[in-house]
């Protein structure tokens, strides 16, 4: 009887261990799947909590790296509507600028600029967007840059001194200022984080319009206009000459493709930096061809209305 009971202990206290152990892991279990529920929800909220914004609008504020290829449109060569020749071949002009540099007896040109380009600019214009959900939109943008193209013409000048060797050589600047008007339109795909941060790519059609601002060059700080603006007629000096207004402007389509990020500081405002890249003929006379230019900005955004979430 006594090594019955103790058998019966024995047993019993095996069947509460086991139960324990067994109770412990469907404790475990059903914590993980509370977990695993509770984490699942906390990603659902994190989706649903992000405000995707009907309509919203922006300031870009960005640099500007054009193509150098149209900055030859400025560099004065003969072939060049805008050119030097146009200038020495004036009377009048050609006198000062000989007076200008000391020379007595004539002076030439002597070298082309081999390095014409843009410098990098700032650019700034309107942007805004209309989503449809969280991952596709359209966008329209303008923005406006004005560009500085500059490089050197090489003047021979006679000398007056024959004990001088070597020519008589200076260079004097030639710059073109042209200002672009460069409009949007297309197609962007968002990836949406958890975080709220936005990466997204853009794909669109671009349509570039381009206003030369000026065209010279410059001899001891006398601007000399490279664009004719006296038609058929020649410039004299103290007389009432005639002058027309010449408009050298063009327009180019092409394409447009960026990538950014938006960075929400607010439910009504935040910020996207980006990068692009633009592929249009500028079309000034004698530059048709199809060239790269590119672009960084950081928007200020503004946001209006909600859209779905599908």
């Amino acid at each position: 009887m006594r090594t019955f009971l103790i058998i019966i202990s024995v047993l019993c206290m095996m069947s509460l261990q086991s139960a324990g152990q067994d109770n412990v892991s469907v404790s475990k279990s059903q914590g993980q799947k509370k977990a695993q529920k509770h984490d699942w929800k906390g990603s659902d909220e994190v989706e649903k909590d992000t405000v995707v914004h009907r309509i919203e609008f922006g300031l870009n504020f960005g640099a500007y790296f054009p193509n150098k290829y149209s900055a030859d449109f400025y560099n004065g060569t003969p072939g060049n509507v805008n050119n030097v020749n146009y200038v020495m071949s004036n009377t009048y002009w050609y006198r000062d600028i000989k007076l200008a540099l000391g020379a007595t007896d004539t002076v030439l040109v002597d070298g082309y600029p081999t390095n014409m380009h843009y410098n990098v600019a700032f650019s700034g214009g309107l942007f805004v967007r209309v989503n449809f959900n969280r991952w596709n939109s359209i966008f329209l943008q303008a923005n406006y840059t004005q560009l500085r193209a500059e490089d050197v013409v090489t003047l021979r000048v006679d000398p007056y001194n024959t004990y001088l060797s070597y020519p008589d050589i200076r260079m004097v600047p030639i710059i073109g200022r042209e200002g672009r008007v460069m409009i949007d339109l297309g197609y962007q795909l968002s990836i949406p984080l958890k975080s709220k941060i936005n990466f997204f790519i853009q794909a669109g059609a671009t349509m570039c319009y381009t206003q030369v601002i000026k065209s010279i060059f410059v001899v001891e700080g006398a601007e000399y206009n490279l664009v004719n603006v006296y038609g058929n007629n020649m410039y004299t000096p103290n007389t009432n000459s005639q002058t027309f207004n010449i408009n050298q402007n063009s327009f180019g389509f092409g394409g447009y493709l960026g990538v950014g990020a938006g960075i929400p500081l607010t439910d009504m405002f935040g910020i996207e930096p980006g990068f692009f890249t633009h592929y249009y003929p500028v079309n000034l006379e004698g530059f048709p061809d199809f060239k790269p230019s590119f672009g960084l900005y950081l928007r200020i955004m503004l946001y209006f209305g909600k859209a779905g979430d599908d």
